[in-house]
This record gives C-alpha cells, sequence and structure tokens, in this order.
C-alpha cells in the first residue's frame, strides 16, 4: 500500500516540522559530513557492503536535512524523523527527484534490517544506483546552502 504524499503544511501541521532560520555554518559542517560518508562508502565498497550502503543512506539522510533546513524548518527529533527528513525534502524539491527520495526511503529500511535483523547484502548495482542519488541529493543540498542569505 502506498503512503499518500506527505505535504510541507502537512508535516508542520502535524508538528514534525517547526520553523526555524537556518544557520548556514551548521549545515556547511554537516554538508562536509555528507562527503565524508561518501568518501568512507567508497573506501569501504569492496569490504562490506551493507555497511556501505548504510554509509551512503546516512550521506542521503544528511543531505535531505540541509534541504529541509536550508528552506527554514528544524525536523522535530522524535520518532519517525528519519521519514520526516525524507520526504520534507522530497516535498520542498517539489517531487522532482521523487525516485531518488523513494530509493532513499529503500535505503532507510535496509539500513534498518542491516543494525536490527538480517537482511540479503547489497548487490553492486544497487550500490552504484544508492551511489549516484547521493551524489544528486549532495548537489541539490549544496545549491539549497548556498541560496541562504
Amino acid at each position: 500500500m502506498r503512503r499518500p504524499a506527505t505535504s510541507v503544511v502537512d508535516l508542520v501541521a502535524e508538528r514534525r516540522l517547526v520553523q526555524q532560520e537556518p544557520d548556514r555554518t551548521t549545515l556547511a559542517a554537516v554538508l562536509t559530513n555528507a562527503e565524508r560518508d561518501i568518501a568512507a562508502a567508497d573506501a569501504n565498497r569492496s569490504g562490506f557492503s551493507p555497511w556501505t550502503e548504510v554509509m551512503l543512506y546516512e550521506a542521503g539522510l544528511r543531505c535531505s536535512r540541509i534541504i529541509v533546513q536550508a528552506a527554514g524548518y528544524r525536523i522535530d527529533a522524535g520518532a519517525g524523523a528519519h521519514r520526516t527528513a525524507i520526504d520534507a525534502a522530497d516535498a520542498l524539491t517539489g517531487r522532482a527527484r521523487h525516485t531518488v527520495f523513494v530509493r532513499l526511503h529503500r535505503m532507510r529500511r535496509r539500513r534498518n534490517e542491516f543494525m536490527y535483523e538480517t537482511a540479503a547484502d547489497p548487490t553492486e548495482q544497487d550500490l552504484a544506483q544508492a551511489r549516484r542519488d547521493v551524489v544528486l541529493l549532495h548537489e541539490v543540498a549544496r545549491k539549497a546552502l548556498e541560496a541562504i542569505s
């Protein structure tokens, strides 16, 4: 069953997002950490593919958070914060990269399976797609950061 599309208005009404001025310095540091996550994933790729996918997910999550926070919102830290960050970033980008955010949700679920259950290792194709998606989100986050005055 598909979840209904979430709007920023809905997320604010549900108190999952709260308006807050963006902090350019902090968001720049988060972007640097996302870059480190990508580099760590690249370095680890041949050694342990599930952990590589987790690092790519973390980079994608950081980029999603930057998109949301650069737009002037704080993400509620309660249960579902990762889902909120991804949904809000998707909505704030006008769903122009919706497929990428859907795949990021898939990576989120696979991360949970890897961390708390058992799951099959991601394929090389999965990792290649995940890296492409995260690099694209990094660029979107970089532009969002640059747009902060």
